[in-house]
Formats: structure tokens, sequence, C-alpha cells
């Protein structure tokens, strides 16, 4: 439900899109192998979205709306690239990435229309700001028979979209930023099933001020829950 259905092709190319979302938000994301480098594995990601449709239907009223009900969205395509390279360090499958975010607007794009959510102001931002960029590294390591743990942290930034001391004859951009950091723990059942659990942790600055979340997070409860996930392979 919350990861993307992967796809192997052949040994050098992946495709994956979210299943779910794909309805409402097109969306494809391409792995090709590259080079090895240095004893990395290395490889390319790119990943194209069409997040109007379902940004339109969050314009509305009433529970789910999101965004003012009299707000039109105009067709948006946002486009990532990323280059990822691996190398078991320290006993630590280790993962590093980096790359660039861009949001292409084919129209009047209402800046009220902005959803100042966690995960989701940040990944949306590039269709206010033309651009981003996004760095992080996951690492994953075997505890004990079946049971391995997870771990990543990341950072997306948004350069220039927050500016200060207008006033002054001189202009800070600070820029908007969030870091991002997981923690699963994995049971791998089978090669065809795995259960995991844990928690996302997300602090960053929005257009309202900084904020901090352990996610997932119930507003009827006010409280946090574990995630629950399984995943299933064929």
């Amino acid at each position: 439900m919350f990861q993307p259905m992967r796809y192997g092709l052949n040994e050098g190319l992946e495709y994956s899109t979210h299943p779910l979302l794909f309805f409402v938000m097109p969306n494809i994301s391409l792995k090709i192998s590259q080079k090895d480098m240095k004893g990395y594995k290395t490889a390319t990601r790119l990943k194209v979205f069409y997040p109007t449709p379902l940004l339109n239907m969050l314009a509305r009223k009433g529970v789910g709306g999101l965004i003012d009900p009299n707000i039109v969205m105009p067709p948006l395509l946002g486009a990532s690239g990323s280059f990822l390279a691996s190398k078991t360090i320290f006993g630590f499958s280790t993962t590093f990435n980096a790359g660039i975010d861009l949001g292409v607007n084919m129209g009047e794009l209402d800046q009220r229309s902005s959803i100042d959510l966690p995960l989701v102001y940040h990944r949306l931002g590039v269709f206010y700001n033309q651009w981003g960029l996004h760095a992080g590294v996951d690492l994953q390591i075997g505890l004990v028979k079946n049971i391995k743990l997870h771990t990543d942290i990341d950072m997306r930034l948004l350069p220039g979209i927050s500016q200060s001391n207008e006033s002054q004859f001189y202009t800070i951009f600070s820029g908007e930023n969030v870091v991002e950091h997981k923690l699963l723990f994995i049971w791998q059942r089978s090669n065809n099933f795995r259960f995991m659990t844990g928690y996302k942790f997300v602090t960053g600055q929005y257009p309202y001020g900084r904020d901090t979340r352990l996610l997932p997070y119930i507003p009827m409860l006010e409280s946090w829950v574990p995630i629950i996930e399984m995943q299933w392979a064929k």
C-alpha cells in the first residue's frame, strides 16, 4: 500500500509505480544500473509524476478537503533524477543518494493551494519553487535470523522559496528544508513475504514556522501509532 510495486525487466533496469496512487496521480520510476565506481555499485533513478487529478480532488469542502474549493489546479508535471551508490560498510548495507527535483507548471498556480503538511509540502513545493534538491543515506543490517534493521535519513531543500528582511537593503534567502528519518524492524518470513514495523520522524520548515512530527499520527486519537506494513513478492 505504501511502497511502490517494482518490476525488474532485467539485471540493469527496474520499473516501479505506486499502484493505488496511479489512477489519481499517474507516476512511474526507472532505475538503471551504471558501472561500478571504487567498489560502489551505482545506479540512476528517474521519476515522473502528474499530481493534478489528485490535487483537484482535494480542492473541496468538508472531510478530505485540503485546498480551497474555488481553486482549480493547472496541469503540473514533476520530475526527479537521483544518483545512487551502494556498498557494504562496517557490516551495514549502505546506499547513498542525491539528486535534483523539478516542477513544471503548465498554467497559473495559485500560491494559496500549498498543502502545508509533513511529507507533502516539500515534495509539492517544487511546483512553487520550480526546483529542489534531495540527498540521503539508507542503512540495513541483519540482527538475528530473519530479522533486519533498516534506517535512513534524508534531506530535502527548496532553495530560495523563503525570504526574510525584505524591508532592508538586502534579502536573505533562507530556503525551506526538511529532514526525514525512518526506522524499521523487518521480519523476513520467506523470499516472498515480509512484515515490518517502526516509525517515521519529520522535522522541517513550513510557511507557518518549524514543525516536528512523529508519524504515523492519528489526529482523532491525538497519538502516534507504529507503522505496520506487509510486502509480497512474486
